[in-house]
C-alpha cells in the first residue's frame, strides 16, 4: 500500500458503532467526505474495471500495478478505486510492450465505456472526477473576481 491509501474507510476503522444507526450514517458521511477531497486530490478516481478500459489491460493487471506501488489504491465505502492521475500519468508514457497508441475514435469508444463502467459511490460524487471538476471552476471563479 502507498501513502495515498491515508484516505481509508472510516467504518473499517471503528466497527464497534456497527449498531448505532447515527454512528453508522456519520461514519459513511465522513467516508464519502473523504472520498471527495481524494478525488479532488487525485484528479479523479477510477475503479479497476475503468482502469484496465482505459489502460487496455486486465482487472487483474490493475491490481498487480497496485500491489507494485504503481497505482495508488483507495478504498472507500466498501469499494476499490484507483487514482485518475497516476492512470492518466500510466497512458501517456511510452511503454514499449503492449498494444500500440490509440486513434482519436478509439479514445472515444473508450470513454464511453469507461463511462458505462461508473459505479453508484462514483455517480452520486458527480462521475469519476466531479469533486475535482467543482473544485477547478470554483477556484477559477475566485481567480476571475480578483481580477476585477
Amino acid at each position: 500500500m502507498t501513502a495515498a491509501t491515508a484516505f481509508t474507510s472510516a467504518s473499517a476503522a471503528d466497527d464497534s458503532d456497527a449498531t448505532n444507526p447515527a454512528a453508522e450514517k456519520e461514519a459513511w458521511h465522513q467516508e464519502f467526505e473523504d472520498m471527495s477531497r481524494a478525488m479532488i486530490e487525485e484528479h479523479g478516481l477510477i475503479n479497476h474495471a475503468q482502469a484496465a478500459t482505459v489502460l487496455e489491460v486486465s482487472t487483474r493487471r490493475i491490481g498487480e500495478l497496485v500491489e507494485l506501488g504503481i497505482l495508488s489504491r483507495f478504498d472507500f465505502l466498501g469499494r476499490t478505486y484507483v487514482s485518475a492521475r497516476q492512470v492518466r500519468e500510466r497512458y501517456n508514457q511510452e511503454l514499449k510492450a503492449g498494444r500500440p497508441k490509440r486513434g482519436i475514435v478509439k479514445k472515444i469508444i473508450v470513454s464511453v465505456k469507461a463511462g458505462l463502467k461508473t459505479d453508484a459511490v462514483q455517480a452520486k460524487q458527480g462521475g469519476y472526477a466531479g469533486p475535482f471538476e467543482r473544485d477547478k471552476e470554483q477556484k477559477a471563479k475566485e481567480k476571475a473576481k480578483k481580477r476585477k
